[in-house]
C-alpha cells in the first residue's frame, strides 16, 4: 500500500487520539510563566496608564518576546528576544501599512503566508524552540485589522513599547551582570546561523499550507483568514506526520472548548483592568501547562487570544469565537494535509513514541516544535 494511504490510515486510527491526549511532564516552568506575565501586565499599565488603553493589545503582543530564549544564557536570550520584539513591530507595521492601502485579498493572503515562511524559516535558523513562528503570524492577522488615522505610528510604537518591557524585565540578569562587569556567557554569531535544507524545506511546506488554509478562511467569510494560517503552522511544526496529526487533534477541540470558554468572557461587560487581569492569569497559566499539553493549553490560549483582540473595539462575541474556531480546524486540517502530501519514505522511527509503528516511516522538513 502507498505510504500516504498507510499515513492517512493510522492519522485516522484510535491510537493517534489517545496519544494526542497523553500529558507529559515538565519542569522549570514556573519562572518563565511568572516572567512572561509580569511583562504582559507592565505593559498593559504603561500604555492604559499613557491614556491609550484600545492599543494595550498590541502592547501585549510586543512584551511575548518573552516567550522566546527564555532558557538560554543571558547574550544569547537578549539577542532572541530582541530579533522576536523586532519581527513583531516589523509585522505589525506591514499588515497596517497593506490595510491602509486598501491592499487586494490576495495580497492579504499572500503576506501572511510570506510572514509564516520567514518566521519558520529563521526559529528554525536560530533553533528558538517554542512558540516557534505561530505568535508572528497571530502578530500579522492583529496588524491586518482595521485602523484609523495614525494607526502605523500608533501601533508601530505600543508594540516596540511591549517588545522593550520583555527585554528588560527578562533580562534583569543580564543587566545586573553588565553592572557588575561579569560576562553574559558565549552566544552563536548570527551570520553564521543559516536556515538548512530541511528548514527551507519546512518554509514552503508552511507557505502552501498558510496560502490555502488563508483562501479557504476569505472564501468562506470566516473574517480573519490569519488565523487559519496560524492554525497550518502550529500544526505543521510538529516533530513528524503522526505528531503534526496529534497536534491538530490537539489545537482543533483545544480552540474550539477555549473559544466556547470565551463567549461569555467577551460578552460580559467587563471593564478594562477586567480584562486585563483575565489576560495575564491566561497568559501564566498557558506558560505552565502548554508544555505538558498542548491541547489543554489551548483552552487558555484561545480565551486569551479572543480578549487581546477585543481590546482594540466592540466585537461579536459569538462570531469572534466561531471565527477562530473554523479558522483554526480548517488550518489544522490544510496543514495535516500538506503533511501527508510532502512525506516520504524516510529513516526509521518517529519521535513521538505513538504507537502507529506499523506505518513505514516517513520524513517531512519540520522546524522545531512551536505553539
Amino acid at each position: 500500500m502507498p505510504h500516504r494511504l498507510l499515513l492517512i490510515r493510522d492519522l485516522a486510527h484510535p491510537d493517534q487520539f489517545r496519544a494526542a491526549m497523553r500529558f507529559h511532564r515538565m519542569s522549570g516552568t514556573l519562572g518563565g510563566a511568572v516572567r512572561c506575565g509580569i511583562t504582559v501586565t507592565v505593559s498593559f499599565l504603561v500604555v492604559a496608564l499613557a491614556g491609550h488603553a484600545d492599543l494595550a493589545g498590541f502592547a501585549a503582543l510586543g512584551a511575548l518576546a518573552s516567550l522566546y530564549g527564555r532558557d538560554e544564557v543571558p547574550a544569547w536570550r537578549w539577542r532572541l528576544m530582541t530579533l522576536a520584539g523586532a519581527s513583531l513591530v516589523a509585522t505589525i507595521a506591514l499588515g497596517t501599512v497593506l490595510t491602509g492601502w486598501d491592499a487586494p485579498t490576495v495580497v492579504l493572503l499572500l503576506a501572511v503566508a510570506v510572514i509564516a515562511a520567514l518566521a519558520t524559516a529563521a526559529c528554525a535558523a536560530l533553533r528558538s524552540g517554542p512558540p516557534g513562528g505561530t505568535i508572528i503570524v497571530f502578530a500579522a492577522g492583529a496588524g491586518l485589522a482595521p485602523g484609523g488615522e495614525g494607526a502605523l505610528v500608533e501601533r508601530t510604537v505600543t508594540t516596540l513599547v511591549g517588545a522593550l518591557i520583555a527585554l528588560l524585565v527578562c533580562n534583569a540578569d543580564g543587566v545586573l551582570r553588565l553592572v557588575r562587569r561579569q560576562p553574559l556567557g558565549s552566544a552563536p554569531r548570527l551570520r553564521d546561523l543559516l536556515p538548512d535544507s530541511a528548514a527551507l524545506g519546512s518554509a514552503l511546506l508552511v507557505f502552501c499550507a498558510s496560502v490555502a488554509a488563508g483562501a479557504i478562511a476569505e472564501v468562506a467569510g470566516w473574517g480573519h483568514p490569519a488565523w487559519a494560517a496560524m492554525g497550518a503552522t502550529a500544526v505543521l511544526h510538529g516533530r513528524d506526520v503522526h505528531h503534526m496529526g496529534q497536534r491538530a487533534i490537539q489545537r482543533g477541540l483545544g480552540t474550539l472548548g477555549g473559544a466556547a470558554i470565551a463567549v461569555p468572557l467577551l460578552a460580559a461587560p467587563l471593564p478594562f483592568w477586567a480584562v486585563a487581569a483575565l489576560v495575564v492569569v491566561l497568559q501564566v497559566v498557558t506558560e505552565l501547562i502548554v508544555g505538558r499539553h498542548y491541547g489543554l493549553a489551548m483552552l487558555t490560549i484561545t480565551p486569551m487570544a479572543l480578549l487581546m483582540t477585543s481590546i482594540g473595539g466592540a466585537t461579536d462575541p459569538v462570531t469572534l469565537a466561531v471565527d477562530r474556531g473554523l479558522d483554526t480546524l480548517v488550518g489544522a486540517v490544510i496543514g495535516v494535509a500538506v503533511a501527508v502530501i510532502a512525506a516520504r519514505p524516510g529513516a526509521p522511527a518517529t519521535e513521538s513514541g505513538d504507537p502507529v509503528a506499523e506505518t513505514p516511516a516517513v520524513t517531512v522538513p519540520v522546524p522545531p516544535a512551536s505553539r
